[in-house]
């Protein structure tokens, strides 16, 4: 079987057919294996919650140790980790049925309260610790004298004849202990 393909030149907008070299081989035809055809004709298991079956209420509780932040054009919340205050809060209706919301009750991060649970959860969350005065004092720290020899965070660890010893030496200095004694016109 002669095959043939249609070729145009870049100055000329007409196509004309050209044989094709004939490379041998032989067509085969495709067909499906029965495992893939059996798989996509399988129902959906009974444990599969789908998200329209998810029942959603004005409360949601964090489940995670991490706080959360979630931003959308219907609206944003954030939450405090899990048994801290802030960690359970009312959200609106249109964020409830976001599918990122519903996504993440699926996955077990969060989880939806009715208002007597919220009230008995509320009730039993803590303050999350204070460290106002202490990271006031660690910034102070960082920035005050001799900061890169307190704080190794980000000094970068290099030989010691890498760093200077010592104060910074005037131009008079460096040309005292020259070898040249052409001294520099200012």
């Amino acid at each position: 079987m002669v095959k043939t393909v249609s070729k145009s030149n870049d100055s000329s907008s007409e196509s004309r057919p050209v044989p094709v070299k004939d490379l041998g081989g032989h067509y085969e035809d495709h067909k499906a294996d029965p495992i893939d055809v059996s798989s996509a004709r399988a129902v959906v298991p009974p444990t599969f919650k789908g998200m329209q079956d998810i029942s959603t209420s004005s409360w949601i509780e964090n489940l995670m140790n991490a706080g959360t932040v979630f931003t959308s054009p219907k609206g944003a919340f954030k939450l405090s980790p899990n048994g801290f205050h802030g960690s359970v809060q009312t959200i609106d209706e249109a964020i409830r049925r976001d599918a990122y919301v519903l996504r993440a009750v699926q996955r077990g991060k969060i989880r939806f309260l009715n208002d007597d649970e919220a009230a008995v959860r509320i009730n039993e969350l803590i303050d999350e610790e204070s460290a106002h005065g202490t990271h006031l004092d660690r910034l102070k720290e960082s920035l005050g004298a001799n900061a890169s020899e307190n704080n190794g965070l980000y000094k970068i660890d290099l030989p010691d004849e890498a760093e200077p010893k010592g104060r910074s030496q005037t131009y008079e200095e460096i040309w005292e202990s020259s070898a040249s004694n052409a001294k520099p016109s200012l």
